[in-house]
């Protein structure tokens, strides 16, 4: 029976690309550490079986969670900042929202609004959504930052919340904090600042001489951060942290009940039961690294976005934005992108493509989120990156439906659940928004029935 179990594990895992590879620029943040990959592991199964709902029972949730937020406060320079381990950026970025949306409903009845940047991530729609708060989107200016007078137009007695990014997902740009934080100040609203990608690298490249705009708790109008330990902190998935300026924000976002007969619930985050190992692992990871280890990381991190800039450009890439991250956001108008990525794939990388928006002048682009083992690999995918420009067009027939605006075949294709990545950006430009969101819903349905 054993046998049998791990013969099926082994068949499912041939579906998935290895996390361990280096041959991705998004989702996994490799280090090429098997030591850090034991500890992590060894301490996410010691404790998979321990439950963080209540902490009187399980006390190591306690001890671990002061390591992780300690750590995440002195990163963010908030030394007096409290905060709450979470599962994911989704759920710190929630428990912020929750926070700024209590905090509003104590001095108005009115619909509380967020004000974002087109290039906020995802969970702020999401959160918004499930918290019944509205969304006004600004847009950005040209160095691909959010549009400062823009937001000052769109702040109102209805602000619940500004949120920028420290750097944005698509362009790996930091907004600027420093001077939002002052319309902030100035008109008593509560800033958040979406570290989840940068929080745990920006500040090492800081300590390693890099410039790095400033974002965290040295800047007065922010009141709260999320980071995300489970991306450059380096542990398993899920771990992340959401900081609060003062104890009375972090009240906010907080849920008690003691009513129920059952027993006291007490929830510092969205989720109720969590196993403790992801946690434990992240305060492994942490413990492993140090101050130390992260630095030598984040110079591994400099130097394989170096060549791999380098290199890229000497083909004919250039940066959507300003490189101020460990984010490459990549055009090339000499080629065309969809096969220059198609066949980078048949070559075993996996160089996600993003849409362009028109009305700001970005083109089709690719995005590489660069990790540690990138550096020992840089010089490999260079040479592959050369080979995918000269190889024939292997351009599957979705490549030819989109292009043709053929919606059936589009249709076909989402249908047969093996959906590559790649082509996603140019199936949402094919189609309506409304129309999409609906499909893809009815879609995903189907693939998990």
């Amino acid at each position: 029976m054993i046998e049998d179990i791990e013969k099926i594990l082994d068949e499912v895992e041939r579906m998935d690309i290895d996390p361990y590879s280096g041959r991705l620029f998004a989702y996994v943040y490799e280090t090429g550490d098997e030591n850090l990959r034991r500890i992590a592991h060894n301490a996410l199964i010691r404790f998979s079986d321990k439950n963080i709902l209540d902490f009187t029972v399980f006390r190591s949730a306690i001890e671990f969670e002061k390591g992780v937020v300690g750590f995440a406060k002195k990163l963010m320079n908030g030394e007096s900042a409290v905060g709450s381990y979470t599962y994911g950026g989704t759920e710190s970025i929630m428990l912020a929202v929750k926070s700024a949306r209590d905090l509003f409903r104590k001095r108005s009845n009115s619909t509380p609004e967020i004000v974002v940047p087109i290039t906020i991530h995802p969970s702020f729609y999401k959160s918004a959504d499930y918290m019944g708060l509205r969304v006004k989107r600004v847009g950005i200016d040209e160095r691909k930052k959010a549009d400062i007078d823009a937001i000052n137009e769109s702040v109102t007695d209805r602000t619940a919340l500004i949120a920028l990014s420290a750097p944005n997902w698509p362009y790996g740009t930091v907004d600027p904090i420093e001077e939002v934080s002052e319309i902030a100040l100035d008109r008593n609203i509560p800033l958040h600042v979406d570290a989840c990608l940068g929080g745990f690298i920006l500040p090492f490249f800081e300590k390693i001489g890099e410039k790095v705009p400033l974002f965290d708790f040295r800047v007065e109008g922010v009141t709260s951060i999320s980071l995300d330990i489970h991306k450059y902190g380096y542990a398993p998935k899920g771990a992340s942290v959401v900081l609060f300026r003062t104890p009375e924000l972090k009240k906010h976002s907080m849920y008690v009940d003691v009513s129920s007969p059952g027993y006291v619930f007490v929830n510092q985050a969205v989720l109720s039961s969590r196993s403790i190992g992801p946690l434990a692992s992240a305060y492994a990871v942490i413990r492993y690294l140090g101050e130390d280890g992260y630095k030598s990381l984040a110079k591994k991190v400099l130097s394989a976005r170096d060549k791999i800039y380098g290199g890229l450009r000497g083909l004919g890439f250039r940066s959507v934005g300003d490189i101020e991250s460990s984010v490459l956001s990549l055009y090339n108008s000499e080629i065309e992108l969809t096969r220059f990525v198609s066949n980078m794939r048949l070559l075993g990388w996996h160089t996600p493509l993003q849409r362009g928006l028109s009305e700001y002048n970005i083109p089709l682009n690719i995005h590489l989120t660069i990790s540690p083992i990138h550096d020992s690999l840089a010089e490999e995918f260079i040479r592959d990156a050369e080979k995918a420009i000269e190889m024939p067009s292997e351009e599957t027939t979705i490549f030819n439906a989109i292009k043709s605006g053929d919606f059936q075949k589009i249709l076909e294709y989402l249908n047969t659940g093996k959906v590559d990545s790649a082509v996603i950006p140019l199936i949402l430009d094919a189609i309506p928004e409304e129309v999409a969101v609906e499909m893809v819903k009815e879609i995903v349905i189907r693939w998990f029935e």
